[in-house]
This record gives C-alpha cells, sequence and structure tokens, in this order.
C-alpha cells in the first residue's frame, strides 16, 4: 500500500494541471483541513486491501485508495462545477479518474478502475469552509 501511495501521489502531481504539487499530498483522515498549504487540492489515503487466494494457488489482492478533490467554498456554484477561471470539485474529480484509469504502475497492477465518486459535501472547522468529492479506486494484483 505504502508504494501505490506514493506511485499515485507523483502521478498526480505530474498529470493535474493547476493544483499546486505540494497541494498534492497523503492524507490520515480526508475530512481532515489542513493548516498549510493552499486550496484547490488532492488527498490520497490508503484504503482497505482484499486478500483472495484462488483455487490455483494465485493470488488475486485488491487494493483500494481514496482520492479527494477540495476546493475552498466562495464561489457556490463555481466550486461544483468549475468556470473557465476556476477548477470545480467535480472536473478535478474527472481529471483524477482520467489520470489513474489503466494505471499499471511498471506492471505492479493487472488493472486500476474507478469504483466510485461521491457526492459533493462540505467539511468545516468552525472558521474554513471546504466543498470536498472523494473518488475510490481500485488497483488489483494477480500473483
Amino acid at each position: 500500500m505504502k508504494t501505490l501511495l506514493k506511485n499515485c501521489k507523483h502521478l498526480l502531481r505530474t498529470e493535474i494541471n493547476d493544483i499546486r504539487s505540494t497541494d498534492i499530498y497523503i492524507t490520515e483522515d480526508i475530512r481532515l483541513i489542513r493548516k498549510n498549504g493552499s486550496y484547490p487540492a488532492i488527498g490520497i489515503k490508503d484504503g482497505g486491501i482484499d486478500f483472495a487466494a484462488q483455487a490455483t494457488d494465485q493470488d488475486d489482492d485488491s487494493l483500494q485508495v481514496t482520492i479527494v478533490a477540495y476546493v475552498s467554498l466562495q464561489r457556490q456554484e463555481a466550486m461544483i462545477i468549475g468556470t473557465s477561471r476556476y477548477k470545480g470539485v467535480l472536473e478535478i474529480a474527472e481529471e483524477i479518474i482520467t489520470a489513474l484509469t489503466d494505471q499499471h504502475f511498471n506492471d505492479q497492477y493487472d488493472s486500476a478502475l474507478p469504483l466510485s465518486q461521491g457526492q459533493s459535501e462540505i467539511i468545516t472547522d468552525g472558521t474554513t469552509a471546504i466543498l470536498m468529492v472523494p473518488v475510490v479506486m481500485q488497483f488489483t494484483r494477480l500473483g
């Protein structure tokens, strides 16, 4: 999982434009509002691993990673769908899915597919309001 998280962070930093490299990071909690950094941002969170041994002694492991698009809640509609000047969370979520789908990371994984995209929702710490959309990706390796 550790290597997968690092690979996702590196790939998203190279593939996603208009988000500072330092604002694409591994997070311990997708609902955590960072004290440093800026928005828009992308948080990467480890998910579960399903281990499945097949009758043929072949392993079929599925690793899930949640990648979250964040924007500062300022211009309500624009923060969801974007404008010519600002990326909305739905646009960032689409870019995450495009960047990671079928990404095999040097043949470490046999498939990489999106499992789900959540609805946009607001998180707040009382002073800052952030709009977020989570995307769950599944990476499968056969061995």
